[in-house]
């Protein structure tokens, strides 16, 4: 690597290092302020709190409902994420392996998909007419079809840099088509698949829209609805309002820091193959 080389990506790291600080700033401020009293809270500042009080975290999930909205939005997102995986990898190694005019043309409907914004009155009316308006049912199957382009995108670009030898072998030692995909190309794919599970995953649980708009009673609230409607009655209460909002990013940060090395892998596969 030549000196000129070097001096780029010692600036390129300083960039990413200075971002990465603006980022943390407000989570630090967040967490910090979940733990202070209402004063020191309203300050917005990245101080110490003078005494620690967890007791907030109590509070805010005997009153906020923390909870109930937690077991919404894992309803939710589970099922969601997993079906929209299952069937975007299943497309997406079947668009990818058979290379005609029609797969070539289905191909490029479900990324037509990722430029569609959702229709949200001819989504409620087609709720309406089938019967399934304000039902977890009814979320999961939108949250499915949105996620699929996506997930067809980058599970069909990843699988173009698996040897086709592969699946050659699994057939002739006996596999049909799905024990090919569960056991033989998935666990090659792990990388996308991953991906594909933290970043669905990510967005299902942190949506606010479509919960908002499709579901009529606010006992099937998600977490995100929750703590909307916790900060309209603890708005000057920071201190509550930093608490619920760090329970309810600490699931998917969890799951980040988890998978975090599989993720950069995945995303940079899933964009440069084939």
């Amino acid at each position: 690597m030549s000196r000129k080389e070097k001096n780029i990506n010692r600036i390129i790291f300083i960039v990413l290092a200075i971002l990465a600080v603006i980022v943390m700033v407000p989570v630090v401020m967040m967490v910090l302020g979940s733990f202070k009293t209402q004063a020191e809270a309203s300050q917005f500042n990245l101080a110490l709190p003078t005494e620690f009080h967890p007791e907030n975290y109590l509070y805010v999930l005997k009153k906020g409902k923390i909870l109930n909205g937690y077991k919404n939005s894992l309803l939710i997102t589970i099922p969601a994420a997993f079906f929209s995986i299952i069937f975007g990898a299943l497309a997406g190694i079947v668009l990818s392996r058979r290379q005609t005019k029609l797969t070539e043309s289905i191909y490029y409907y479900f990324i037509f998909g990722l430029t569609i914004t959702l229709q949200t009155a001819s989504t409620f009316a087609l709720f309406k007419v089938l019967n399934i308006y304000g039902t977890f049912f009814s979320i999961i199957c939108l949250f499915v079809a949105i996620r699929l382009p996506f997930t067809v995108m980058t599970f069909s670009s990843f699988v173009k840099s698996v040897p086709r030898d592969i699946d050659e072998a699994a057939i002739i030692d006996g596999c049909s088509f799905l024990q090919m995909v569960f056991r033989v190309l998935l666990p090659v794919m792990k990388p996308i698949l991953v991906t594909n599970i933290v970043v669905s995953a990510i967005d299902i649980w942190n949506n606010f829209m479509i919960p908002l708009f499709f579901f009529g009673s606010s006992k099937k609230w998600t977490v995100s609805l929750t703590i909307y409607n916790f900060f309209g009655q603890y708005s000057r209460e920071w201190q509550y309002v930093f608490g619920a909002l760090t329970l309810t990013i600490l699931p998917m940060l969890i799951l980040f820091l988890f998978l975090q090395k599989y993720i950069v892998e995945g995303m940079v596969a899933g964009a440069v193959k084939g």
